[in-house]
Protein backbone atom coordinates (compact mmCIF):
# COMPACT_ATOMS: atom_id res chain seq x y z
CA UNK A 1 0.00 0.00 0.00
CA UNK A 2 1.23 3.42 -1.06
CA UNK A 3 0.80 6.53 1.02
CA UNK A 4 0.65 9.70 -1.24
CA UNK A 5 -0.33 13.38 -0.73
CA UNK A 6 -3.78 14.31 -1.64
CA UNK A 7 -2.13 16.72 -4.52
CA UNK A 8 -0.72 13.30 -6.22
CA UNK A 9 -3.97 11.69 -6.80
CA UNK A 10 -4.15 14.22 -9.48
CA UNK A 11 -1.14 12.37 -11.45
CA UNK A 12 -2.85 9.24 -11.19
CA UNK A 13 -6.29 10.74 -12.52
CA UNK A 14 -4.38 12.27 -15.29
CA UNK A 15 -3.06 9.00 -16.24
CA UNK A 16 -6.59 7.01 -16.14
CA UNK A 17 -7.72 9.80 -18.19
CA UNK A 18 -5.25 9.38 -21.19
CA UNK A 19 -5.84 5.53 -21.44
CA UNK A 20 -2.28 4.95 -20.15
CA UNK A 21 -3.97 3.55 -16.74
CA UNK A 22 -6.60 1.49 -14.83
CA UNK A 23 -7.44 3.75 -11.92
CA UNK A 24 -10.53 3.66 -9.59
CA UNK A 25 -11.13 6.51 -7.41
CA UNK A 26 -12.73 6.56 -3.92
CA UNK A 27 -13.45 9.40 -2.03
CA UNK A 28 -14.06 8.81 1.92
CA UNK A 29 -16.99 10.25 3.72
CA UNK A 30 -17.57 11.28 7.20
CA UNK A 31 -17.76 8.21 9.06
CA UNK A 32 -17.59 4.49 8.47
CA UNK A 33 -20.92 4.13 6.90
CA UNK A 34 -20.47 6.84 4.82
CA UNK A 35 -17.62 5.13 3.54
CA UNK A 36 -18.87 2.38 2.89
CA UNK A 37 -21.19 4.10 0.59
CA UNK A 38 -18.79 5.49 -1.06
CA UNK A 39 -16.90 2.23 -1.76
CA UNK A 40 -20.45 1.08 -2.79
CA UNK A 41 -21.12 3.91 -5.47
CA UNK A 42 -17.83 4.12 -6.66
CA UNK A 43 -17.02 0.49 -6.97
CA UNK A 44 -20.77 -0.57 -8.04
CA UNK A 45 -21.26 -3.38 -5.34
CA UNK A 46 -24.32 -5.24 -5.29
CA UNK A 47 -27.13 -4.55 -3.61
CA UNK A 48 -26.32 -7.69 -0.85
CA UNK A 49 -22.93 -5.76 0.32
CA UNK A 50 -23.09 -6.42 3.83
CA UNK A 51 -22.08 -2.75 5.50
CA UNK A 52 -19.28 -4.26 7.18
CA UNK A 53 -14.86 -4.62 7.20
CA UNK A 54 -15.64 -8.40 6.21
CA UNK A 55 -17.82 -7.68 3.65
CA UNK A 56 -16.05 -4.34 2.28
CA UNK A 57 -13.10 -6.97 1.69
CA UNK A 58 -15.59 -9.51 -0.08
CA UNK A 59 -16.64 -6.99 -2.29
CA UNK A 60 -13.14 -5.68 -3.03
CA UNK A 61 -12.16 -8.80 -4.07
CA UNK A 62 -14.99 -9.45 -6.24
CA UNK A 63 -13.77 -6.19 -8.04
CA UNK A 64 -10.17 -7.27 -8.27
CA UNK A 65 -11.20 -10.64 -9.58
CA UNK A 66 -12.92 -8.78 -12.78
CA UNK A 67 -9.83 -7.38 -14.01
CA UNK A 68 -7.01 -9.32 -15.83
CA UNK A 69 -4.73 -6.30 -16.14
CA UNK A 70 -2.48 -4.09 -13.95
CA UNK A 71 -4.57 -1.44 -11.69
CA UNK A 72 -4.91 1.47 -8.95
CA UNK A 73 -7.41 1.83 -6.23
CA UNK A 74 -6.90 4.97 -4.69
CA UNK A 75 -9.08 5.96 -1.76
CA UNK A 76 -8.79 9.48 -0.49
CA UNK A 77 -9.89 9.87 2.95
CA UNK A 78 -12.94 12.28 4.07
CA UNK A 79 -11.36 14.75 6.75
CA UNK A 80 -13.61 13.72 9.31
CA UNK A 81 -13.43 9.99 8.57
CA UNK A 82 -13.72 8.26 11.84
CA UNK A 83 -13.52 4.38 12.80
CA UNK A 84 -17.16 4.15 14.29
CA UNK A 85 -19.79 6.22 13.61
CA UNK A 86 -20.76 6.78 17.20
CA UNK A 87 -16.83 7.93 17.87
CA UNK A 88 -15.90 11.77 17.37
CA UNK A 89 -12.33 11.55 16.25
CA UNK A 90 -9.90 13.83 14.82
CA UNK A 91 -6.76 13.93 12.64
CA UNK A 92 -6.23 12.50 8.90
CA UNK A 93 -9.40 10.81 8.20
CA UNK A 94 -7.89 7.30 7.41
CA UNK A 95 -10.04 4.68 9.17
CA UNK A 96 -8.04 2.08 10.44
CA UNK A 97 -10.12 -0.58 10.01
CA UNK A 98 -10.65 0.22 6.29
CA UNK A 99 -6.75 0.45 6.20
CA UNK A 100 -6.37 -3.13 7.42
CA UNK A 101 -8.89 -4.66 4.52
CA UNK A 102 -6.90 -2.55 1.76
CA UNK A 103 -3.26 -3.65 3.24
CA UNK A 104 -5.42 -7.49 3.60
CA UNK A 105 -6.65 -6.77 -0.79
CA UNK A 106 -3.21 -5.45 -1.53
CA UNK A 107 -1.45 -8.70 0.11
CA UNK A 108 -3.75 -10.75 -2.05
CA UNK A 109 -3.26 -9.29 -5.71
CA UNK A 110 0.07 -8.83 -6.61
CA UNK A 111 -1.49 -6.56 -9.87
CA UNK A 112 -3.62 -4.18 -7.54
CA UNK A 113 -1.54 -1.07 -6.59
CA UNK A 114 -3.67 0.43 -3.99
CA UNK A 115 -2.83 4.24 -3.02
CA UNK A 116 -4.19 6.39 0.25
CA UNK A 117 -4.13 10.07 -0.26
CA UNK A 118 -2.86 11.49 3.11
CA UNK A 119 -4.35 14.83 3.49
Amino acid sequence: MIHIEAAGVDGLLARAVAGTDHVHLVDGGADREEIYDRFAEALLFPEWFGRNLDALLDCLRDVADRHDHPWTLVWRPGRHDAPDPHLETEGTGTDPGVLEVLSDLDGEYPDLSIVVADR
